[in-house]
């Protein structure tokens, strides 16, 4: 991951490949630039900051010559026509087979772009409008931001929460902010639904309105013919058996009976029942209506479903009364991701479109009258539109929660700020930060926004000259600013989810992350904080003890259990610099074992009669 002398080449200077050049500017890498026309400048010093920037078509394999591709560590192709980016890929390939390749793309090109990554090495198709998957869900759902990681067929959800919602987690850390400070949020780890589960609760005083909640879904059954034609079909022939073999003389020919009655005509096919009583006649006059009923209620099923096959129409699901929902507005290419994130906490999704204005939306929300709409978002191509649906409504109920959607705005922390309470998405903000992480090698999985700040989901392979092989879980927390969600040993099919802080990354190691766009060009540079806390310790266990005491010294100050022998002799000594959740962990343990213990910053006076060792 560190930086060596090649150039990062941006093909395409628009508004996201000048965006993607300001957050390069940090790296400290050369600059290159390619573009079909003369680039309009939004700031004036870009470019200044570029050491070359070629005019001509990105597709030709003289122009990348000029600018340099041989040389170059790692190609952006950032046009806003997809398919010119694609075909630049593979000139771009063929020139230079060692660079990180970051294509821009669209969702009509995913299948492609999937045979490029997997047939060409280093190249990776992004979608900019498929990334803000991940922020409009974690803006429109009650927590803070949601991450969703799958571990092998056990599904666990883990939430960015406050510190009074991290009481209920299976597992919980304090979320990383810059500089490896500790924020106010917790990252958390649950099963699958178990905050739902947990907010129902089990009292008996809800199953009232458990059973209220039930009325909805009788209400549906009538949606699904399936769910009750059966059923009736089946007690009709059974009863017709009942009804019609003591007079048929067998049970074969009452069952033919039956049969010819349910065909909806009151015919007698063996001329049994003339011959009977008048309740007898009513009885197949009966059968013969349930029959005519049936067979209609098969021929308009049948109907239906060729109808809608043939119109390419669907007929929308039910949504179950009391349930949580989230509307999604115009954004198709989003909302199979944004479902499977939501669907984590049980929360469903429904669309709608602005096409009509806002007389679709109504009918939409009319429809989940039933049902809680914790969000909405609004991605549509015009903001004017978005905004204007998302104030409209703001006034109806303020307690939703709304997102929208700025495809070629930066400033959007600046305008949710000035609409209140409505989140504002920019595209071009978080296509940029995934393309630049994905530049230098990272895969990035999604890309969330907290609080306003980017934050990027990325999943680390380590190699032995990684700056991460070697470190401990809380060393690449504390010193990068960085939260590590997963972490999955070499030859392991098991995952951990915010594993252990004392555990050691080694090579072939695989990790998750969540970090900021600053930790990860702090990582490439190598620019790690120092640890600033120390443990002064004073212990002489007993006998039967000193094994115990030794090992736990040997695990938290990384050395041999032979080398701690020197401080089980009663003194005063003061350990290495350590991260501060290390250092307190060590505490913990050496107080519970009955040592005296004192916490102190690196740069603290030492105790009295203490030595460093």
């Amino acid at each position: 991951m560190s930086i060596g002398d090649g150039a990062v080449l941006i093909c395409g200077l628009g508004a996201l490949g000048q965006a993607c050049l300001e957050r390069l500017l940090p790296f400290d890498v050369p600059l290159r630039a390619v573009d079909l026309h003369s680039p309009q400048w939004r700031r004036a010093d870009l470019s200044q900051r570029i050491s070359l920037v070629v005019q001509g078509d990105m597709r030709q394999a003289q122009v990348l010559e000029r600018a340099g591709v041989r040389q170059c560590r790692s190609v952006l192709l950032l046009s806003a026509d997809s398919q010119v980016n694609l075909e630049a890929a593979l000139q771009v390939r063929v020139l230079n087979p060692d660079a990180d390749v970051v294509v821009r793309s669209r969702s009509g090109e995913q299948s492609i772009g999937q045979l490029l990554e997997q047939r060409l090495p280093k190249v990776a198709v992004v979608d900019p409008l498929v990334l803000t998957a991940g922020a409009v869900a974690s803006a429109v759902q009650p927590h803070e931001g949601l991450i969703q990681l799958d571990t092998h067929g056990e599904d666990e959800t883990i939430s960015v929460v406050s510190q009074a919602e991290a009481a209920t987690a299976l597992a919980c850390r304090r979320m990383r902010a810059n500089g490896g400070a500790p924020s106010d949020l917790w990252i958390t780890v649950r099963q699958r639904g178990s905050a739902v589960q947990h907010a129902k609760g089990s009292n008996w005083w809800q199953l009232p309105i458990k059973i209220l909640r039930w009325q909805p879904r009788w209400r549906s059954l009538a949606w699904q013919p399936m769910s009750w034609v059966a059923p009736l079909v089946l007690a009709a022939i059974v009863l017709g058996l009942a009804l019609f073999s003591g007079q048929a003389g067998s049970w074969q020919r009452a069952l033919l009976i039956t049969l010819g009655l349910l065909q909806g005509e009151f015919v007698d096919p063996v001329m049994l029942l003339s011959q009977r009583s008048l309740w007898h006649l009513l009885a197949g006059l009966s059968y013969a209506l349930l029959g005519t009923l049936l067979t209609s209620a098969l021929v308009a099923l049948i109907l239906e479903r060729l109808l809608t096959e043939r119109l390419g129409l669907r007929r929308r699901d039910r949504v179950k009364g009391g349930s949580r929902q989230v509307v999604i507005v115009d954004g198709p290419e989003v909302v199979e991701p944004i479902r499977t994130l939501l669907g984590s906490e049980r929360i469903g999704v429904q669309t709608a479109s602005l096409s009509e204005g806002m007389t679709a939306l109504d009918r939409e929300l009319e429809r989940l009258n039933n049902s809680q709409v914790v969000g909405i978002g609004l991605l549509s191509n015009h903001l004017l539109s978005n905004v204007h649906a998302a104030l409209a409504l703001q006034q109806k109920d303020p307690t939703c929660r709304l997102a929208v959607l700025a495809h070629a705005m930066e400033a959007s922390d600046q305008l949710g700020q000035m609409l209140g309470g409505v989140t504002v998405i920019s595209a071009v903000d978080l296509a940029a930060d995934a393309l630049v992480a994905t530049a230098f090698g990272e895969r990035v999985e999604r890309v969330l926004q907290i609080k306003g700040v980017n934050h990027l989901v990325v999943r680390y392979r380590i190699e032995p000259d990684d700056q991460l092989c070697g470190l401990t879980v809380a060393r690449v927390e504390n010193g990068y600013g960085m939260t590590v969600l997963r972490h999955q040993r070499q030859h392991r099919p098991q995952a951990r989810a915010i594993p252990p802080l004392d555990w050691s990354l080694l090579a072939g190691d695989a990790i998750t992350v969540l970090a900021t766009l600053d930790s990860l060009r702090r990582v490439e540079c190598g620019d790690r904080e120092p640890p600033q806390w120390c443990v002064e310790l004073r212990c002489q266990p007993h006998p039967h003890e000193r094994f115990v005491v030794q090992q736990c010294l040997a695990r938290y100050l990384d050395l041999a259990p032979g080398q701690v022998q020197g401080w089980l002799d009663g003194h005063w000594k003061r350990s290495k610099p350590l991260d501060r959740d290390l250092a307190e962990l060590m505490e913990r343990e050496l107080q519970r074992l009955r040592v005296q213990t004192r916490l102190c910053r690196a740069d603290a006076p030492s105790h009295p009669g203490s030595s460093h060792d």
